[in-house]
């Protein structure tokens, strides 16, 4: 089961470009953020209803324990997405595999500061791959000249988008021992929410969602993003427990594979050579970070 939860994660991840591109031009990528913290703790409420399973009654004091974790993975996974879904909306709908090798990489670097673990020649080989495999993707064949005036700006988005999503599986970490996997994620997505409502205050008392009349495939991405959000984190977090952990990254790199697939069939984005050869250079950069070395 560790193997299907971990593929239908991976296969749910690769459509968050899609619906970007369904919801932006309809909402800005910070509506689009608001959404997929609201609608996903919407979600994860409705597995707890179904699941018929209580708040534990150490709850409150649990989140007053872990308050200042839970507030810093919030702010950080704000941040992801926010910069994520800005990125997304303005260029490829597969741009967000560069997130994935930033934030391994955030990881791999922040372990060897925080919890003294060693860096061998091999990890730092396998880091220089992931980054000679965004490189690529990132310049797709482009001269230097012409990616910093016109891709630079969303490359770094997605660098960084990855690197506050690594703090984020930080916090987690943090927490995992001490709150159930559900009121973990519901506890951080909700201050997410919160946060990522604070800066559409002025836009709606202006009458930014006047007039707005969103289509139907528009309403389904905004539905389908939360339950991706929520649903997926859910999921993972079992699947992790249940397989070998060197496996995980290798079957998370599939959705690299699967949002290049959705951009060429739902948007006709073209893909190169560049592409698919600095994909399978993150990829075994990624895998390579996590095999451990006998």
């Amino acid at each position: 089961m560790g193997y299907l939860y971990l593929f239908c994660v991976a296969l749910m991840f690769s459509f968050g470009g899609t619906c970007v591109k369904l919801i932006s031009p309809y909402f800005s990528a910070s509506f689009i953020t608001f959404f997929r913290f609201f609608v996903g703790v919407m979600w994860l409420l409705l597995l707890k209803l179904t699941l018929r399973q209580h708040f534990r009654r150490d709850f409150k004091k649990a989140l007053f324990t872990l308050g200042g974790w839970i507030l810093f993975g919030a702010a950080a996974k704000w941040m992801a997405y926010l910069t994520e879904n800005y990125a997304l909306s303005r260029g490829v709908s597969y741009g967000n595999i560069v997130t994935q090798p930033a934030q391994t990489i955030f990881l791999t670097v922040t372990s060897v500061f925080l919890f003294k673990e060693k860096l061998p020649p091999r990890k730092i080989f396998c880091i220089l791959l992931c980054i000679c495999g965004v490189l690529c993707i990132s310049l797709n064949g482009r001269s230097l000249e012409v990616f910093f005036q016109e891709h630079v700006v969303l490359t770094g988005l997605f660098v960084l988008s990855g690197m506050c999503a690594g703090a984020h599986v930080l916090s987690q970490k943090m927490i995992a021992d001490r709150m159930d996997i559900i009121d973990s994620n519901l506890s951080i997505f909700a201050v997410s929410a919160l946060l990522s409502a604070i800066p559409l205050a002025g836009p709606v008392s202006t009458g930014a969602l006047a007039g707005l009349r969103p289509d139907l495939p528009c309403i389904l991405a905004i539905l389908a993003f939360g339950f991706i959000t929520g649903m997926g984190f859910y999921l993972n977090a079992r699947a992790i427990p249940l397989v070998p952990f060197y496996m995980v990254p290798v079957i998370q790199s599939t959705m690299a594979v699967f949002s290049i697939t959705w951009g060429v069939l739902f948007f006709h984005e073209r893909i190169t050579p560049y592409i698919i050869g600095g994909t399978l250079m993150f990829m075994t950069g990624l895998i390579g970070l996590q095999i451990k070395a006998r």
